[in-house]
């Protein structure tokens, strides 16, 4: 699991070395593609670190499981919001109060996804 993370991670930065290298600066398909590749590389390397924290301890078993798949989860959730903040900062619509609107409900869902049931 996390050699396929490192790999989408490298494409992702491949992909934003490429389009910054060759492409024009203000063609709306270079800023997608900057925006969208160092989102999908952020999400992918911050899966990469949770996973290798939460499956420090748990080798095998049902708690490794859970521990992958918060950090795919948790790592999923950052690169969209790394997305979304980017993209506003890309629109000038990017205010400390656009920021805590984009990222609570962010993080609201992993309170809520991350309690434990009863």
């Amino acid at each position: 699991m996390i050699r396929v993370l490192w790999a989408i991670a490298a494409a992702a930065v491949a992909a934003v070395a490429l389009t910054v290298a060759t492409r024009d600066p203000d063609g709306p398909l270079s800023v997608a593609l900057v925006v969208g590749g160092s989102a999908i590389a952020f999400g992918a390397l911050a899966a990469v670190l949770l996973i290798a924290a939460g499956t420090r301890r748990a080798k095998r078993g049902p708690k490794r499981d859970a521990a992958v798949a918060r950090g795919l989860r948790r790592g999923t959730m950052g690169g969209a919001a790394v997305a979304l903040v980017a993209l506003l900062r890309v629109l000038d619509g990017l205010t400390p109060l656009t920021v805590i609107f984009v990222v609570a409900p962010f993080v609201v869902a992993e309170v809520v996804l991350s309690t434990r049931r009863a």
